[in-house]
């Protein structure tokens, strides 16, 4: 299950809108930590009277600390050597991942986790974030659940997911943003209470009874886990991520799945024939076992992996990139596992480091007493792991130190930005009498139907421009090139925000006769919604619709560029394309690193390419 639910979440971000709901699969991994910790808690309590926190949270430390802090060191380094940008507050996340706190980290600066425009790093991190806290506080809160009455103890974690989902529930409401009530520990920790109430119900879970249960009781619980399978797998597919009610009510869905396909696999009903030994079966495959065992190191490689490999390769095709980054994640996981991993939980961190760097006293006497002078490749050997180990850290450091506070896509717009914010000093917009035709005698005859358009030409002062961060950047341009014009630009717009400034600009009569529609970056537009604008602008206003450019993973930008072609030919005599993205194609290098804003050569392409789209009116 750890297998099928890392790649629920491999496919979720490599191959964007194919599983639409399989960033469910971190809730499978919480449900399964939930049971599988409180479970081990409560055997090692019944077998001797207590629980050895410290050795379990040591336990813990060895299972999660080398890995992480092993992927976060060489991404670092790399990301670092390739491309500056990446480290861009690369410190307080740095720490965040050490510390097992990432998640509350992303929360306190405000960053977003479904921003899959400029993705941090580590983002992934949060949710082990999420368990490690959980493994922290949870043996505690265990000691006080079993000094209560066996009947009792399942209330603490049921309580507790009820809170937990009801608060997620209530950080959603309203909520532009969903990344703090989906990544705080508090509103998302129901999945590892579900788990922890299934482990204190179940009777020794781990263990097979003294007596077995009724066939009809092995068949009934048999049938019920295949029912668990198909809504978990079901809910990858089907559940989306920009849904409200999803959060929690979706997430719990797939999370009650999950304790019904957990009970089939109890020794007690799957040790015996029937639907629950079948599937346990198919599920012990040879293959998903080796890659169960690795699936913490997969699903920790595979995100940074991915937004370097996107950054150096940004036109890559989809399905190339999904295979490189699986390929590279499955290996970089099995030495992790084998090489890093496996070593330090069973021998211990500082053990294992020691081994690595090399006993001094095969060199040298311990006595004091030197056997023979050493030889030169003595001293290397002595040395260079050592050494090593300094350039390394010291490298680390350096690049934590040094990160710069913007990326060059970042300061792009912000010149952008600072340049529309001297534009408000500029005369009120034309007004809606102000586009009307102006009175002209009767003709002599009747004169052939024409669609009703705008009276003044389209220049600047007769033009308003809607538009994202990319509009922002070439704002520079195209104040210059279209001196007067209104720009109405923010960083992350969507269309929806869009259709709500235009209407908003009607109702106060200030949306000029030309309207520039560029929102093709953030999300996704239909034909519905353009033909919405074009419902609200009316016929004698004219369109300008600005297609969108950037890395192939951001999958919505050809979707909503085939809309506006579509729409632009069903609308010829009032709608023209400002084609960026076919221009742009072949002058990247004007493109800022995150290969979506343009830079100041890139602004005044991006600004002839709107009032060629106007002129042609």
């Amino acid at each position: 299950m750890r297998a099928l639910a890392a790649a629920a979440v491999l496919f979720y971000h490599l191959v964007p809108g194919e599983v639409r709901g399989g960033f469910l699969g971190v809730d499978v991994f919480f449900v399964l930590s939930g049971f599988l910790i409180t479970a081990l808690l409560v055997r090692e309590h019944v077998a001797n009277g207590r629980i050895n926190l410290r050795a379990f949270w040591i336990r813990r430390i060895r299972r999660l600390l080398p890995a992480v802090a092993l992927m976060a060191t060489v991404t670092l380094i790399v990301a670092g050597l390739l491309n500056v940008d990446l480290l861009v507050g690369i410190l307080p996340q740095f720490l965040g991942v050490i510390t097992f706190a990432y998640n509350w980290v992303e929360i306190a600066i405000g960053a977003s986790y479904f921003d899959q425009a400029n993705p941090h790093l580590w983002t992934n991190v949060w949710s082990l974030a999420v368990e490690q806290q959980f493994y922290l506080v949870w043996p505690v809160v265990v000691l006080g659940i079993l000094a209560l009455k066996k009947k009792f103890r399942w209330m603490i974690p049921a309580a507790l997911a009820v809170a937990s989902s009801l608060l997620m529930a209530w950080l959603i409401q309203g909520a532009d943003d969903y990344t703090r009530a989906y990544q705080g520990t508090d509103s998302h920790a129901f999945g590892l209470m579900l788990g922890a109430l299934l482990a204190l119900v179940a009777h020794r879970p781990l263990q097979h009874p003294q007596k077995d249960p009724s066939r009809r009781t092995v068949w009934l619980r048999g049938l019920l886990a295949w029912v668990g399978l198909f809504v978990v797998i079901g809910g990858w597919f089907t559940i989306p991520d920009d849904q409200p009610w999803v959060y929690p009510w979706g997430t719990l869905i797939v999370c009650v799945g999950m304790i019904a396909l957990m009970q089939g696999f109890f020794p007690s009903i799957d040790a015996q024939f029937g639907p629950a030994q079948l599937l346990s079966s198919a599920l012990d495959s040879r293959v998903l076992v080796w890659l169960g065992e690795r699936s913490y190191g997969i699903y920790l490689w595979h995100w940074p992996v991915l937004v370097i490999m996107s950054n150096q390769f940004p036109q890559m095709s989809v399905g190339l990139s999904a295979l490189i980054v699986a390929a590279i994640s499955i290996v970089t996981a099995h030495l992790s596992f084998t090489l890093v991993e496996t070593p330090m939980r069973y021998n211990g961190i500082g053990a294992t480091l020691r081994a690595w760097l090399g006993p001094s006293w095969h060199i040298i006497d311990p006595t004091g007493r030197a056997r023979s002078l050493p030889r030169p490749r003595d001293y290397i050997r002595l040395i260079m792991p050592s050494l090593l180990m300094v350039v390394v850290v010291g490298t680390v450091i350096g690049m934590l130190l040094s990160s710069p506070d913007k990326t060059r896509a970042q300061l792009a717009v912000e010149r952008g930005e600072a340049n529309t914010a001297q534009q408000e000093s500029h005369p009120a917009p034309t007004s809606e009498a102000d586009i009307q035709p102006e009175e002209s005698p009767e003709p002599e005859e009747p004169a052939v139907e024409e669609t009703p358009g705008p009276d003044v030409p389209p220049t600047g002062e007769h033009v308003t421009v809607i538009g994202d961060s990319v509009t922002v950047a070439a704002s520079p341009a195209l104040q210059e090139k279209l001196p007067g014009v209104t720009i109405d630009a923010e960083v992350s717009r969507s269309i929806y925000a869009g259709i709500s400034i235009i209407e908003q600009q009607l109702n106060e009569g200030t949306l000029r006769p030309y309207v520039v529609v560029a929102l093709a970056a953030n999300s996704e537009m239909t034909t519905d919604q353009i033909e919405q604008i074009i419902d609200l602008i009316g016929e004698e206003r004219r369109l300008v619709l600005v297609t969108g450019f950037g890395p192939q993973r951001l999958t919505w930008i050809g979707v909503s560029n085939n809309s506006i072609a579509e729409v632009a030919n069903a609308h010829s005599d009032i709608v023209q394309v400002a084609d960026w993205a076919s221009v742009i194609s072949d002058h990247t290098e004007h493109l800022a690193a995150d290969y979506v804003h343009p830079d100041g050569q890139g602004g005044d392409i991006y600004a002839d390419l709107v009032v060629g789209a106007l002129e042609k009116f």
